[in-house]
């Protein structure tokens, strides 16, 4: 008989336990009280002859297998981190490994999609420009470059190639001596060059002293609120203003940037070209920009340099891109640009490229001329509500009037075709 206090095992019949003395039932109560059927070996009680387990103590009957309760699922503790002591099931080794197989079935998918995206051919401007000397006009040939790879891109591209084409060849193409025309939107990757060769810069070259220096304004090896002090050492002849100004005058270097674009300053370009540390480490800047055909070889009316063969050259190629890079803000910081765009804006030598364009055009454009050799160069971005392009025509070894007349036209009627 079981104990109903302390659960003690007794032998039957007993009327008191054993283990703590405590007053046991009485069997034969039981039976007369409860339904006629089976009596609990164990504890005395009596139960419901359908019944295999006691009602009062849970013992099996004769002949019934005894009921086991399904184990609970073992938990852990968890003895670090912000959960300390809160239990934790037990992981489940077949759930961790359908987790892991469905885990790689995932990255292999994954890295299949991505593989296969990223081996697709970039959707990016090809580098068009390379060094060579001059073409004889057999070798000239008008050819597409830097057009976008996706045929998506292509197909639904505003640029009218075929279009730039014949106006450039009808505009340009018959004047004497050599030429290079770069032409491309500002808002996709693809662009127009005509006789990609490198050639005398001129002025254009003060272009890319002008980035170099943003360029170097970010890495804060100059400030451009920092002042310099004028000496006559410094004054060169040909275009600009300084040159007429007293020794001693101070300039910041941010005002000696806007003379040398808005005025053409020589005298404000070299004092630049000395501020960044020279001719080599200008040239660095240059080739960090991408621009491989661009050299600057001397500092302006250096002739004896020129004499020897020493001149600063470039290509239509690197000058356009510079200048698309520039109003994207992928080659300085967004308000760098601004400012770099704000003093081409200023510029108010408009009289090859830009000259015909109506009121509405909005221009930043930096020229070059050397008269004695032929040369006469336009680099410009021209945009109205509708959009912007970049065009860059370098001239040399022609007639300096017959450049002119055909850049007057080559720019308004780019203008009105891809702006109009």
């Amino acid at each position: 008989m079981k104990c109903p206090k302390c659960n003690s095992t007794n032998p039957t019949g007993s009327k008191f336990c054993q283990s703590c003395g405590e007053t046991l039932p009485d069997p034969t109560t039981q039976v007369s009280s409860a339904k006629p059927g089976k009596i609990c070996q164990t504890c005395g009680a009596s139960n419901d002859i359908k019944n295999d387990f006691c009602d009062q103590c849970g013992a099996p009957f004769a002949g019934t297998a005894p009921k086991q309760a399904p184990a609970p699922e073992p938990t852990y503790s968890r003895t670090k981190g912000p959960y300390a002591g809160v239990p934790q099931r037990k992981s489940n080794p077949a759930g961790i490994i359908i987790g892991v197989v469905a885990g790689l079935l995932v990255l292999g998918v994954g890295g299949y999609f991505a593989y296969n995206t990223l081996n697709k051919p970039a959707n990016e401007t090809t580098s068009v420009a390379k060094s060579s000397k001059a073409k004889s006009s057999t070798e000239k040939e008008s050819s597409s470059v830097a057009s976008s790879s996706s045929e998506t891109s292509s197909s639904s591209s505003s640029f009218d190639e075929a279009k730039v084409k014949e106006l450039v060849a009808n505009d340009i193409g018959g004047i004497a001596g050599d030429k290079t025309v770069y032409v491309a939107p500002m808002n996709e990757d693809t662009s127009y060059l005509l006789n990609n060769q490198t050639q005398s810069a001129a002025s254009v070259i003060k272009l890319f002293i002008l980035a170099a220096v943003y360029a170097q304004q970010k890495i804060g090896t100059i400030d451009l609120d920092d002042t310099y002090t004028l000496s006559n050492a410094d004054k060169v002849g040909g275009t600009g203003v300084i040159q007429n100004m007293p020794a001693g005058k101070t300039f910041t270097y941010r005002e000696l940037l806007a003379y040398m674009i808005d005025e053409s300053d020589n005298t404000a370009a070299n004092i630049m070209i000395d501020a960044l540390g020279g001719i080599d480490k200008v040239n660095a800047q240059i080739e960090k920009m991408g621009a491989h055909d661009t050299k600057l070889q001397r500092k302006m009316m250096d002739t004896k340099s020129l004499e020897a063969g020493r001149d600063n050259i470039t290509s239509a190629a690197d000058v356009g891109e510079l200048l698309k890079k520039v109003y994207n803000h992928k080659l300085i910081s967004k308000s760098d640009s601004a400012e770099f765009l704000d003093i081409l804006n200023k510029n108010r030598d408009h009289d090859k490229l830009v000259r015909d364009l109506p009121t509405g055009a909005k221009v930043y454009n930096k020229t070059g001329i050397m008269q004695n050799y032929g040369i006469l160069n336009d680099a410009a971005i021209i945009e109205n509500e509708k959009g912007a392009f970049v065009v860059v025509v370098l001239t040399q070894n022609g007639d300096n009037n017959e450049e002119q007349a055909a850049m007057n036209k080559l720019g308004l009627d780019l203008y009105n075709t891809l702006l109009q």
